[in-house]
């Protein structure tokens, strides 16, 4: 059996059946044949063979059943002009170019698009591919159709310099259109889909290259606007491509498995059929079967073997309304038994993308797994075509408002573009976070948070607030404290541990996985070097001055106390001659040190003093900065000086901890954590507000217990934990209770807050430890 044949069979079994269409009431047959057949009189000779007039009568049996004979009109007018713009131009397949925005047309008139948007699909290689300018395009279609025809244009006439960054360009643009109007990726979709069907026409390293861009961005940007119509259809052609060994391999054992799964399908659907209309409940009831590419995602994501999924074949139940679909439900747990953890309610909890849908599995007949999808036809239809099936409804601005929040995603990805210059970094942001499959994890609050898959704490962090990120030292996810590095999971609440004295790692880099944590982390960087920058630009103004100032005063005592203005114009000659760009760079080499102020000073005044050079406005480099605090004691006691300052030991607070500080009769003030209990009985007046200053240790002692299941070699592998942690054990004790348990009690040094929390997270991860808190 040949392949189309073998593909045919699987195709039967997926096939969606969409809710049956209202009779047409006044549609004259015979005079919209007439009238689609007067478009084709109409294009060039060249362009009328077999393969334009069939790929015509598919896009017009389509578009007619929806759009008005007004409308069809205004498509026949577009598919002229592309023929006639297209006239000579063939496809590598031989046919006439026109062929290709017919289909590309009539994938998007399956999805009951808009009259504007067809007329860009049918339109959207004129200004690419043909001499038509915009104006021409705007003047004959309308400022609607130019702004999706050009947004679907790629950047044909820019130098790049690579093939990334001219991709991550074009991808930039088609964004920034689809945030004020999507329509134009649902034709770079339609597109694309009709250009791999086609693509065996190409040489072998651009088929390759064309299916690897098709399953990193147009499949998961098809996902992420819940068009699976087209996203399955992406997925599968560029699978072919892309790992063809695999492709023929899974193909080849669907196929043996087909026979038997339908057999199972068909008693599964007269079983449940037979009940629902005992019960006087209206329902559809189809087969749909997992594609190619979504068994292998599947088999390589879950590390299963083919024959352990139970979701090659499914029931598909489809009902008018969201009650008879919990009703459904009902009736298929009480037929068959459900499978544990197997129940997913989308209805209550739709998907990013929209989708909604009840999702079970259960033991079905002969004992065999089966899935059953169930929803009402409004959401197969949004299933099936997503975002595109905002414009089958008539609703108007009401639709598109609510459209617009949910596609909210666009524009956090433009916000993310806007803080960088480089496309490859735009596409790493692209591919990350917007195009990469999602987990949902709890705020404490009960707020839901969506990361990438695969996101840290970090990612949670920055994702809540740039200063949290920035000030973050460590995380608790489901009340234990876990490394930095922990892999979030769906449903894990998420608590994260910040400090005043909290700053960003370059490690950080390594460890998040958004692209917008390594964004806000780099620009933490890019402002560390920019501020460090102004420092020594600072620092070289002052010295340089200072040296000059010097230089006067022993020609003339009475320039000691003048004030020396710095010439713009003399300094860039000396940085010139000196081998700097500019006067800037000169001022920040003399502050680091690099360059002496005493040479630059003797050139300065030896050019100043010839007035050879035109004078400019003067150098300004006393840019007004709030200078960081400093103190010269471990920890300052606001508005008191001279006081005797401790460290409490039944909190042993250590820097980075929130502290609080207790007034004593003899040993001045005591420093507790704030939420020490001893501070609770203290009365307020005996309180005082302090905070830590310079770190006159390397090591501050703390404590720490540990409540674990008793097992030989436990205390071992706490204290072996806390040694590579690089923490200082200065006493443990441990002990066994009656119930099996051990507690360890650990008096340690560390650094400062941030390494004991690493720590911790560390000894959480041991085998057998419950719980781990300090006290």
């Amino acid at each position: 059996m040949d392949e189309k044949k073998e593909r045919s069979k699987h195709d039967e079994v997926e096939k969606m059946d969409n809710k049956p269409k209202e009779p047409l009431l006044t549609r004259d047959r015979k005079s919209l044949r007439l009238l689609r057949d007067s478009f084709v009189g109409r294009i060039p000779q060249d362009q009328r063979d077999m393969s334009v007039k069939m790929a015509w009568q598919e896009f017009w049996a389509r578009a007619s059943s929806y759009l008005s004979k007004e409308d069809l009109i205004k498509c026949g007018e577009a598919f002229v002009f592309a023929a006639l713009a297209h006239d000579g131009q063939f496809r590598l397949s031989k046919e006439p170019y026109v062929v290709h925005p017919i289909r590309v047309a009539a994938i998007l008139a399956e999805m009951e698009l808009d009259v504007n948007t067809l007329e860009a699909a049918l339109l959207h290689d004129v200004l690419e591919d043909t001499s038509v300018t915009p104006e021409e395009l705007s003047n004959k279609f309308g400022r609607d159709v130019l702004l999706l025809v050009d947004g679907v244009t790629k950047l044909g006439k820019i130098t790049f310099k690579s093939f990334e960054d001219y991709q991550a360009e074009n991808l930039r643009k088609m964004f920034l259109v689809m945030a004020k109007d999507v329509r134009v990726v649902l034709i770079k979709l339609a597109d694309r889909l009709h250009n791999m069907k086609t693509i065996q026409y190409l040489r072998m390293d651009k088929q390759i290259r064309i299916a690897k861009e098709t399953l990193e961005i147009y499949a998961p940007l098809a996902h992420r606007l819940g068009i699976y119509q087209i996203k399955r259809e992406l997925e599968d052609a560029a699978f072919k491509i892309a790992d063809p060994e695999a492709y023929y391999d899974i193909r080849r054992r669907v196929k043996k498995k087909l026979p038997e799964r339908e057999e199972i399908i068909k008693q599964a659907m007269t079983i449940l059929e037979k009940k629902l209309n005992e019960m006087g409940i209206k329902a559809h009831i189809t087969g749909r079967a997992k594609h190619f590419y979504s068994i292998y995602e599947k088999m390589r994501r879950k590390n299963l073997s083919l024959e352990e999924l139970f979701d090659l074949l499914a029931l598909r139940v489809i009902v008018d309304d969201v009650a008879t679909c919990y009703t459904v439900l009902g009736v298929v747990h009480t037929i068959w038994k459900p499978l544990p953890g197997q129940f997913d309610d989308y209805i209550a909890n739709p998907k990013s993308n929209m989708y909604q849908s009840l999702h079970t599995a259960v033991i079905g007949p002969s004992g065999e797994p089966l899935e059953v999808q169930i929803r009402t036809w409004d959401m197969h239809w949004l299933a099936e075509y997503g975002v595109a099936s905002h414009w089958r409804y008539k609703e108007g601005k009401q639709k598109l408002d609510e459209l617009d929040q949910k596609l909210s995603w666009i524009r956090q990805a433009l916000e993310t573009q806007a803080e960088t210059s480089e496309p490859s970094e735009f596409l790493e942001h692209l591919k990350a976070d917007v195009l990469s499959s999602e987990v949902f994890v709890f705020t404490p609050k009960g707020d839901v948070i969506s990361l990438p898959a695969g996101s840290t704490p970090l990612d949670f962090a920055y994702t809540i607030h740039t200063e949290v990120g920035n000030k973050f030292i460590g995380a608790m996810v489901n009340n234990r404290i876990v490394p930095i590095d922990y892999e979030l999971q769906n449903g894990d609440i998420v608590k994260i541990l910040t400090s005043p004295h909290g700053k960003p790692s370059r490690d950080w880099l390594n460890i998040a996985k958004s692209s917008r944590a390594k964004s806000k982390i780099r620009s933490y960087f890019r402002q560390l070097e920019k501020s460090d920058r102004e420092e020594k630009l600072a620092k070289g103004k002052e010295y340089l001055v200072r040296e000059i100032k010097k230089r006067l005063s022993k020609e003339k005592d009475e320039d000691k106390d003048k004030e020396v203005v710095l010439s713009t114009a003399v300094l860039n000659k000396v940085a010139k001659d000196a081998g700097y760009s500019n006067a800037e760079d000169l001022l920040v080499a003399i502050g680091s040190g690099e360059m002496g102020s005493s040479q630059v000073a003797s050139k300065y005044l030896g050019l100043e003093t010839s007035k050879a050079i035109k004078e400019e406005p003067p150098l300004d480099t006393a840019k007004e900065r709030e200078e960081s605090k400093t103190y010269d004691t471990e920890i300052v006691v606001q508005g008191i000086e001279g006081l005797l300052v401790s460290r409490a030991n039944c909190c042993k607070p250590i820097p980075g901890d929130p502290i609080i500080g207790v007034v004593t009769k003899r040993r001045g003030v005591t420093v507790h954590n704030r939420g020490c209990p001893n501070v609770e009985k203290v009365p307020e007046e005996r309180l005082v507000e302090v905070e830590w200053g310079h770190k006159r240790s390397d090591r501050y002692s703390t404590r720490l217990r540990i409540d674990g299941t008793d097992r030989p070699g436990l205390f071992a592998d706490v204290a072996h934990t806390i040694n590579t942690c690089d923490g200082t054990i200065l006493q443990v004790r441990a002990s066994v209770t009656g119930t099996g348990r051990a507690r360890i009690l650990v008096d340690l040094k560390v650094r400062d807050i941030e390494h004991l929390y690493q720590i911790i997270a560390k000894i959480n991860a041991v085998k057998g430890v419950i719980e781990v808190i300090r006290g």
